[in-house]
């Protein structure tokens, strides 16, 4: 174990799937991850409420680069949902501002609520978020006790599925894109049923084909220095992007900023492609145009190692 944990390059270009624990911010785990993990670069696809648990991705080197694309895929989450009381953060760390009766409610009742929430729709984020209004991060504004007037914003519920029913608390299993906030989609449950109801329990199990059962728990990074190749390397942290492969003489003109052309094989125009070189390395991402061209968005062929899968 000496041995491999002397070799920090490893470590470089990955994507690490970590399973958060409740009571930490993901810089709270990035920080932990530090200590053990010597990486210059360091960052994540995404954060998790302290009050949360489960899956989050800590990016390093070059694999920072793939943020913008991670954050983008879709999410799945077990929340448990207690009915009889809002609060004013929409979840069990909050005060409790309003209190109602739950004892009619019945399991066909969730069940037809939680119908009535899928599909594409608007949502407006809450006021405990990291987004920033003029700057400031709107829970900073809401921790003074001020609101301010926020955008809704599209979200897609792809699926809501009743898992266990023992109210006033119950569980439900979320299938949604990025940008919905569970805390909000658990009060408007609550309005759908006519009862005050928040956010009691949070668990981020999948994020596209990053699961929680193949995270590491972020007081276990130790058991990361006994390992060959940690983590996923960047074509395949990409895998849910078709790839093209790329000839010898196509990798030269990436090397010095050239945008291949492609013969076959490109998707329709607009989606986002891996272009892979020779040997199997990420050579960039790239969008799909007519007439098999391509225009690059973030190119890795000077990248010495993607570390493979």
């Amino acid at each position: 174990m000496e041995e491999l944990g002397s070799d920090w390059s490893r470590f470089n270009n990955r994507v690490i799937a970590v399973n958060k624990s409740a009571g930490l911010s993901t810089f709270d785990v990035i920080r932990k991850f530090r200590k053990i993990i010597r990486v210059k670069k360091i960052g994540h696809s995404g954060t998790l409420d302290p009050l949360a648990t489960g899956l989050v991705l800590l990016l390093t080197g070059a694999a920072t680069k793939l943020s913008g694309y991670l954050i983008e895929l879709p999410k799945k989450y077990i929340a448990d949902i207690k009915l009889g009381e809002a609060t004013d953060t929409q979840d069990a760390e909050g005060a409790v501002i309003r209190a109602g009766d739950w004892e009619n409610t019945k399991e066909e009742n969730i069940t037809a609520a939680l119908a009535g929430l899928t599909g594409l729709r608007k949502q407006t984020p809450p006021m405990f978020s990291a987004l920033k209004h003029r700057g400031i991060p709107l829970y900073a504004l809401a921790r003074e006790g001020k609101e301010v007037d926020r955008e809704p914003r599209d979200v897609n519920t792809y699926s809501l599925r009743l898992v266990e029913c023992d109210l006033p608390v119950f569980r439900i299993e979320i299938h949604c894109s990025r940008g919905m906030y569970v805390r909000v989609l658990a009060e408007e449950i609550g309005d759908a049923l006519g009862v005050p109801a928040h956010l009691h329990r949070l668990v981020r199990t999948e994020i596209g084909h990053f699961n929680l059962d193949d995270a590491i728990d972020d007081g276990s990074f130790e058991q990361l220095l006994e390992m060959e190749k940690p983590g996923t390397g960047l074509s395949e942290a990409l895998r849910h992007l078709p790839l093209v492969e790329l000839d010898d003489a196509q990798k030269k003109g990436l090397m010095n900023g050239v945008a291949p052309r492609i013969a076959s094989g490109l998707p329709a125009a607009g989606s986002l492609v891996r272009l892979i070189l020779p040997g199997g390395r990420l050579g960039a991402i790239a969008e799909a145009e007519p007439a098999g061209l391509v225009q690059l968005k973030k190119v890795f062929a000077a990248v010495e190692s993607d570390g493979g899968a």
